[in-house]
């Protein structure tokens, strides 16, 4: 999914098995930050693998990039906070 501005989203800090990480909630599930690109084709093309194997993921823009934030299963999450 492809949203226009983050603004969409609830921005969060989530701590995973790989330490504390930037998160938002979108539509009742959380997404971490993954890598940033610099056009959308791009970010589309590397997320191709993941969306494959059933992983939800959501691109934003980002500066003058496109973020790829992808789906974190509640059981993967120890602890998360919603950021002000």
């Amino acid at each position: 999914m492809i949203l226009n501005s983050l603004s969409e989203a609830r921005p969060i800090e989530v701590i995973t098995l790989g330490g504390r990480e930037k998160g938002i909630v979108f539509l009742g599930k959380t997404f971490v930050a993954d890598k940033s690109y610099t056009s959308l084709d791009e970010a589309i093309a590397a997320s191709r693998k993941d969306l494959d194997l059933g992983v939800a993921i959501v691109i934003t823009p980002d500066a003058q990039q496109f973020r790829l934030w992808v789906s974190v299963p509640s059981q993967m999450i120890f602890q998360s906070a919603s950021c002000t």
